[in-house]
């Protein structure tokens, strides 16, 4: 409560967030589950053309995935929320999704690429390491301290420090910052959400990345499944998707503009 009143920005976005939540509750969302499609086939699919394999990918990024699993052993025993330990860890973006990240952006070999919410920067980092081997491209990542357990300087510390130099942190919320971050750059090939997951938010980063997408770019959304945004959003464009199951019955949502 201290800090909420002491910082009353912060607060308001909390209480807004609480809100949404709250709305989304009342309705039921989409069920997914009989769209969904293997990692393997959505590749095969998106790129009919591509010589890659999945095994060929899943080789690639093994040091990538020890990486991982050993920057998140070293917070196992550290308690939450803690300055340390500031997110929780079953909210970390999944294999088979960092994966998907990684081999997208290995195939599309993508100029800009944007994001919202990193959190420790599990995705961030997937989609920076093929960046860093196509020697091309940029991430710009944007998110913000919401909490008083949170610090700007742990916002995406699972990333390689060698990966960095492709990265761009843009520190504050979606809601503030993705306008002009868009704006300034004119367009992307890659968009990903993973920021907060409420219908208002979604439908607020789905409908404003949208127009910067170049043709034949990604909007790419974590965590589809608490609401119908993604739904909503694809089908007024009559596009389908492409999505992928994700733990506990969560599912990522993939959108190609034609």
């Amino acid at each position: 409560m201290a800090y909420t009143i002491a910082n009353p920005k912060i607060g308001r976005q909390i209480l807004q967030a609480k809100y949404q939540s709250w709305q989304d509750s009342k309705h039921s969302a989409s069920n997914y589950a009989e769209k969904k499609s293997q990692l393997d086939d959505i590749i095969k699919a998106l790129f009919p053309e591509s010589s890659y394999s999945i095994a060929d990918f899943r080789k690639d990024a093994a040091r990538l995935q020890v990486h991982a699993s050993d920057f998140f052993n070293k917070l196992k025993n550290e308690s939450y929320p803690s300055k340390k330990k500031p997110y929780p860890l079953e909210y970390t973006l999944d294999n088979n999704s960092g994966l998907f990240l990684y081999a997208l952006c290995k195939i599309v070999k993508p100029k800009i690429v944007v994001e919202t919410g990193v959190a420790y920067g599990l995705s961030s980092m997937y989609i920076l390491q093929a960046l860093f081997e196509n020697k091309k491209g940029t991430l710009y990542s944007i998110d913000s301290v919401f909490s008083p357990w949170q610090s700007e300087e742990m916002i995406g510390s699972a990333i390689p420090s060698h990966l960095c130099e492709n990265w761009r942190l843009v520190f504050g919320s979606s809601s503030e910052k993705l306008k002009d971050t868009l704006y300034s750059l004119g367009s992307l090939d890659v968009f990903f959400h993973d920021s907060l997951h409420t219908y208002k938010n979604m439908k607020f980063e789905f409908e404003t990345a949208w127009p910067f997408v170049n043709k034949g770019g990604f909007l790419i959304s974590d965590d589809i499944s608490g609401n119908n945004a993604f739904s909503d959003f694809y089908s007024k464009l009559s596009l389908e998707p492409f999505i992928l199951p994700q733990n506990e019955k969560s599912f990522l949502g993939i959108l190609k503009k034609p």
